[in-house]
């Protein structure tokens, strides 16, 4: 194959693989707007923790503690607190860090290099209060915790469940497993289930068939108040702890990446993120009422299951239970039906994503997904027959940075994504990034804007947007375009000129028109670049590109182009259309 041809391929491959990402991609992408950065000092390479709670942003770095107002300033503050005992100059990491109880602001655990933990409730004067001490536990930040009244619950992945309180004797610890485990999420019932926890975890198997690793997404159930079995038998471990598989797809998305929730007005949602063989992503959601329903109501997936009490249900003593119930919990016993998505997956064919949030906006869901590469993906949750919709792309750091921890203000429309050393804080509802008039605001499709007569702006999450365009978004006019306003461009004879027309959102088409003849342009992430190889008369006249979205059609550039009579004019070209010019000028 010669250069021409080669270079012909790369040229139509390039155009072909900006049409093609039309269905898939972000409609558009935001790199500054909206966006805020801060960086730690002397912190490289550190991991910062993020936590929403009380209304306020809780960031942790190594030892150090910080906070957010939002209704101040993004710069985080120091939060002076020592959690170790009696010593003033030893250092505790943290190693836990949730949501307060009793009117607590927070509730944090250091742990110190001895492995001796200290756990405090920090109150609404940021002081700390209720603390209690403890041992042989070793609680990771990266781990999943909870606080439920004077209970903190935690886990680690190797080992499963903690329940820890100053009262020892009420502590409880997961009976041992052969299998490799790694918890997600921790979610206590509410209303009819207010006594049960429930976990969302993989599980590490082998697979049957090709002994290969294979991970098992997994829920369980257990009582808040299991006191643990007789002397023995379970004692200070779980007797009521019963487990069912989650399933997404055909059994094809396996790997639980995260989960998040959301509460309706009757139940909890489940998000949850997962990756199947082939890398690709899906979001599958669930229902708490039904994930109960089928731990109250399924069969066992077990021979010999105890007629004298149900497996898993909540009692006032469970030192009390029968031999042959806390015989048949030691197996770990697993609900024969399986948790089955309200509908099928979402599934994210091009995209690979680590980390998932949830905002439920006026009558819409969306989605908010940290890719691997760093960038973060708002989607709107549709229908799972329909395609998916991305409605921004936002671009906090730099290519190839991996987001460790993100985390949703809700009240305030405000992402936070860490990375390494850096904290990002990102405006939702930054309305402007999608245009100046009312058609571009409605195509954006975002639930955080409306058009409110004069601007894309932020819409109230209570009310409904009611604010319509003055005609049908088909029949909308486009900017006035006249004589007065259009660039008139002088382009030397003979020389190589080009026209960008830039991007308003990837899911359009663009052209470009000589007079009313359609020109053929190359379409990049720049824009869609339309070449004249040798400037001639016949080039001269009116220019102008379209974009073309969901049936409505746009000018987004007017050129008037003539011939100079002068040598001087030297056309400065980009680095991307140069490379586009060099391949028109081999190909010719």
């Amino acid at each position: 194959m010669n250069v021409n041809s080669c270079m012909f391929l790369l040229l139509m491959w390039t155009s072909y693989a900006c049409a093609s990402k039309i269905h898939h991609n972000a409609r558009v992408t935001v790199k500054k707007e909206g966006i805020s950065r801060f960086a730690f000092e002397n912190s490289n390479n550190s991991f910062i923790k993020l936590l929403s709670a009380s209304n306020i942003t809780w960031v942790v770095i190594n030892e150090r503690l910080y906070y957010i107002d939002t209704t101040q300033d993004f710069r985080p503050k120091p939060v002076n607190v020592n959690l170790c005992r009696n010593d003033l100059t030893c250092a505790a990491r943290v190693s836990v860090l949730t949501e307060g109880a009793n009117g607590n602001l927070l509730f944090l655990c250091g742990t110190t290099d001895e492995e001796k933990t200290m756990c405090c409730s920090l109150n609404s004067t940021f002081s700390l209060t209720n603390c209690f001490d403890f041992e042989h536990y070793k609680p990771d930040i990266n781990e999943p915790s909870l606080l439920v009244g004077d209970m903190l619950y935690f886990t680690l992945s190797e080992k499963g469940l903690y329940r820890i309180n100053k009262n020892k004797e009420r502590n409880i610890w997961p009976p041992s497993t052969q299998t490799e485990q790694k918890y997600l999420k921790l979610i206590a019932g509410e209303g009819q289930h207010k006594d049960k926890m429930y976990s969302f975890f993989a599980e590490k198997h082998k697979n049957k068939e090709d002994e290969s690793d294979q991970w098992i997404p997994r829920v369980s159930q257990n009582c808040m108040n299991d006191k643990g079995g007789p002397k023995g038998q379970l004692q200070s471990s779980w007797t009521s702890m019963i487990y069912a598989r989650l399933e997404c797809g055909k059994r094809d998305f396996t790997q639980l990446i995260d989960v998040a929730t959301i509460k309706t007005t009757h139940d909890t949602k489940i998000y949850a993120l997962f990756r199947n063989y082939w890398n690709m992503s899906a979001v599958c959601v669930y229902n708490m009422t039904e994930i109960s329903t089928i731990f109250n109501s399924s069969q066992f997936n077990a021979n010999n299951v105890p007629v004298s009490h149900r497996p898993g249900t909540c009692v006032v003593d469970s030192t009390q239970l029968n031999g042959e119930v806390l015989t048949f919990m030691k197996e770990r016993p697993e609900m024969k039906q399986t948790v089955k998505p309200e509908n099928g997956p979402l599934i994210f064919r091009h995209h690979h994503y680590s980390h998932i949030q949830v905002d439920r906006v006026q009558d819409s869901t969306v989605l908010l997904l940290s890719l691997e590469s760093g960038g973060v993906h708002k989607v709107l949750e549709r229908p799972v027959q329909e395609p998916v919709f991305v409605i921004a792309e936002y671009l906090p750091f730099p290519h190839g940075s991996s987001i460790a921890s993100m985390i949703l203000h809700t009240s305030e429309n405000l992402l936070y994504a860490s990375s390494g050393n850096e904290l990002i804080q990102i405006d939702l509802a930054t309305c402007g990034v999608y245009g100046n008039e009312c058609v571009e605001c409605r195509l954006s499709r975002d639930p955080y804007c409306k058009w409110d007569g004069l601007q894309c702006t932020i819409a109230e999450k209570t009310a409904q947007d009611t604010n319509n365009c003055d005609k049908p978004p088909y029949d909308a006019p486009s900017r006035t375009i006249t004589g007065a306003n259009v660039p008139v461009i002088s382009v030397q004879p003979s020389s190589k000129y080009f026209l960008v027309c830039p991007v308003i959102s990837h899911h359009a088409t663009y052209h470009w028109y000589h007079s009313d003849t359609r020109e053929e342009c190359a379409s990049t992430d720049e824009g869609c670049i339309y070449l004249i190889e040798s400037m001639n008369k016949t080039h001269e006249g009116s220019y102008r590109c379209e974009y073309t979205e969901n049936g409505i059609t746009k000018t987004v550039s007017y050129y008037e182009l003539s011939m100079s009579l002068s040598n001087g004019f030297i056309p400065i070209l980009i680095p991307h259309a140069l490379l586009l010019l060099t391949a028109f000028h081999i190909l010719l």
